[in-house]
């Protein structure tokens, strides 16, 4: 007998399709429909992977769907709260992948729109979909190309962590080099890529509204001063504004480096006391392959 998770990704399976159905065939798959679209939650962590849009844009985008309707369908992950390690329940949950500021318009103005159900491995897997995304949008600014670049970078090199550690138990295949594989890719330097990884985490130090100024090229803060940001002890989305970075920047000590061996002990023993999830596994098995790299 199938398991409910296999029976789960079945129906996916079969649902992987885009919905445009404006009055029902069979009244049993449209409401199925509506019930998707009454269901559709947003996730912070994934919504912050969306590329900002000026006011001007929102306002035209929205001007668009208002007169021609809803042309793209919404792309939508769906999983169960067991998947996101928030809960037992297998039941499906279905999250926003691509269109968040359609969905925003179109819920704001009563307006229909299609939808395309998608399933992934897990949460990692649906950010580097939304990076790609992103990547092959038009008219980026250059520092979206660059943050976007040093996403896929952190990402791929916390799966090349992963990698080395099958490869040294024998379970896997040599791990790649990212930086280079990725230059070849962008065609830019390997070099360009790490900047570009120091980059990103530095601006996911920054709140949504200050790092969206950056990337929409209105903020006046340095390059420099965000990837100073990468290793700091700082948390993600701390830094609300310019004056906030520049009176905190003292602390920031360049000849004075965080012990990154410390950090990943730190950070070790905390994933330990909390393995109750598929996403701490990971996480705690590329901190552990980062730490065997410095030891």
């Amino acid at each position: 007998m199938a398991s409910k998770k296999e029976l789960f990704k079945k129906k996916a399976q079969e649902l992987t399709t885009i919905h445009n159905i404006p009055k029902p065939t069979a009244l049993g798959a449209f409401n199925d429909i509506e019930k998707v679209k009454s269901n559709i939650q947003i996730l912070p962590e994934l919504q912050a992977f969306i590329r900002p849009l000026t006011e001007e844009q929102f306002t035209q985008l929205e001007q668009n769907i208002i007169t021609h309707g809803c042309q793209d369908a919404l792309i939508l992950w769906e999983t169960s709260d067991y998947e996101l390690g928030r809960g037992e329940s297998e039941l499906s949950v279905y999250i926003l992948v691509d269109g968040h500021n359609r969905y925003r318009i179109c819920k704001k103005n009563n307006i229909d729109f299609k939808i395309m159900l998608k399933t992934f491995d897990g949460i990692e897997a649906v950010k580097e979909y939304m990076i790609d995304l992103q990547i092959g949008r038009r008219n980026l600014t250059l520092e979206e190309e660059s943050y976007y670049r040093g996403l896929k970078y952190n990402a791929q090199k916390g799966k090349r962590g992963i990698a080395l550690q099958l490869a040294q138990e024998g379970r896997g295949e040599e791990a790649v080099n990212i930086a280079e594989n990725l230059a070849e890719q962008f065609n830019v330097t390997s070099r360009t890529i790490k900047n570009d990884g120091k980059y990103a985490q530095g601006l996911n130090k920054l709140s949504t509204e200050l790092r969206n100024e950056v990337l929409q090229g209105k903020s006046k803060i340095s390059k420099k001063e965000i990837q100073e940001l990468a290793d700091s002890s700082f948390e993600d989305n701390s830094i609300s504004s310019l004056e906030e970075l520049q009176k905190e920047s003292g602390k920031l000590d360049p000849t004075k480096p965080l012990n990154n061996k410390d950090k990943l002990v730190t950070e070790i023993k905390k994933l330990s006391d909390n393995l109750k999830t598929k996403k701490n596994c990971e996480a705690l098995i590329e901190k552990v392959s980062a730490l065997k790299e410095l030891l």
